[in-house]
């Protein structure tokens, strides 16, 4: 199959990636490996097709292509130079506990597989928003920016573009904006949630059993349309979780590389849509405050910042760029505290909170998050240590951000919006919160 070119392509870029970041005795398995190296290589990819459009005018996939393989070719060259006595693939890459994690999260996988098979155009945000920009991009030329256009303000023009760009560079492949690359895309994303998921709580927990962790979150029947949706909810899921557990691990293990990685997923997570950078400002903030007033040595807190700050920054340029001189203003808001026409009230405030927890305690969920707070509950020492701390403050904060989104933008009426929305966001706060929660039952 041709679309399985770039994504190799793309595994290449975000493995070699790692094997520079990470020493050899630090580094992480190797199917762990390969799990962060297809997400990281996704993100450089379609960061790559950003740098296209921005510098270039238009999508060219040509210049895509070629600057994705320079730098494929230099970062091997480089990588051979440093490791030469190292071989890329170990005599005995995986073993059993990982071959499992394979086989669970290929199995996971299918579910979604099997849905996105019967929509294969995704659901109506798919249509509206994400393929939607992602045609732009591939077929616009000069004229991309057309999606900006006032007229598709019903399209998210104000959101960033991570997953249509990752949809764009499949179609560098094969010359044509077919709808099979995005629901590749959909499928390929569960399948390293739920691997990364495995690998990461294996490391923390040393336990067998946080293998479940990707079967709680993707055996629900809800979380499989969603995730076969076409939709951004479940990049934002992916690299939010991923950023939690690479900086669950420099706590663990206090190797750098980790929060190089927390940085990089950072930037990612930030262009995947509104609510991502919502997510990563947040997350970037506590994460900083907590390197700030960590009880180590000044130097190592210097060397720390600049560990997570510096790669942060620089996966931070596409999201700093978009906003400041291609996002258009939003049409869809309206500040209920000021207006006359709308004003908010303490009844939209009764109803949003409502929502909440008829969101949170809703059949289509399963108990999940009834169980994720009981859990913690029940293990609130580890749960809210300062080790997974981080992931208790992010995600409280969001949830009130969130809430006051919902409370101050008066532009929707509010109990449509609440039960389109709600949903998708909290949808994408799963995996990071089984990771908290599988975490928390760590020994160590």
């Amino acid at each position: 199959m041709i679309y399985a070119l770039p994504l190799l392509i793309s595994l290449a870029l975000g493995f070699f990636s790692l094997r520079l970041i990470f020493p050899v005795s630090t580094r992480p398995s190797f199917l762990l490996q390969l799990f962060l190296g297809a997400s990281l290589g996704l993100s450089f990819s379609a960061f790559t097709g950003f740098t296209s459009l921005f510098f270039l005018g238009q999508f060219i996939p040509a210049y895509v292509i070629s600057i994705q393989m320079a730098a494929l070719a230099l970062l091997i060259t480089i990588e051979r130079k440093i490791n030469k006595n190292t071989p890329f693939i170990p005599k005995h890459p995986f073993d059993t506990v990982d071959l499992l994690a394979l086989f669970i999260a290929a199995v996971v996988t299918i579910p979604v597989i099997l849905h996105a098979n019967l929509y294969p155009f995704g659901g109506w945000d798919a249509w509206s928003c994400w393929n939607t920009k992602a045609r732009f991009i591939f077929l616009g030329g000069e004229d991309w920016k057309n999606m900006f256009d006032p007229v598709l303000w019903r399209s998210n023009t104000a959101y960033p573009f991570l997953l249509p760009l990752m949809n764009a560079w499949l179609w560098c492949f094969n010359g044509t904006a077919d709808p099979l690359a995005p629901r590749i895309i959909t499928c390929v994303i569960p399948f390293l949630t739920a691997g990364i998921l495995a690998g990461i709580l294996r490391v923390l927990t040393k336990q067998t059993y946080s293998l479940l962790a990707p079967v709680w979150v993707f055996s629900l029947l809800f979380a499989v349309k969603l995730a076969s949706s076409q939709y951004s909810d479940h990049v934002v899921g992916l690299y939010l979780m991923t950023l939690f557990g690479c900086f669950f691990l420099f706590k663990r293990t206090n190797v750098h590389g980790w929060l190089i990685l927390s940085g990089l997923f950072l930037g990612a997570l930030s262009f995947s849509k509104s609510e991502g950078l919502v997510l990563a400002l947040i997350s970037g903030s506590v994460i900083s405050l907590f390197l700030l007033t960590a009880p180590i040595k000044v130097t190592d807190k210097k060397n720390a910042m600049l560990s997570f700050l510096i790669p942060a920054i620089i996966a931070f340029i596409p999201t700093g760029i978009f906003q400041l001189t291609l996002a258009p203003d939003s049409h869809t808001f309206i500040n209920g505290l000021t207006s006359t026409t709308k004003p908010t009230s303490l009844e939209r405030l009764g109803v949003t909170a409502y929502f909440f927890w008829i969101e949170l305690t809703s059949i289509k969920w399963l108990g999940f998050w009834i169980i994720a707070l009981a859990a913690a509950i029940t293990n609130y020492r580890r749960a809210f240590s300062s080790s997974l701390l981080i992931a208790h403050v992010v995600i409280t904060t969001y949830f009130l951000v969130v809430g006051g989104v919902y409370y101050v933008n008066t532009f929707f009426e509010i109990v449509w919006w609440l039960s389109t929305t709600l949903n998708r966001i909290t949808f994408a706060l799963m995996p990071a919160t089984a990771l908290w929660v599988f975490a928390s039952f760590s020994k160590e």
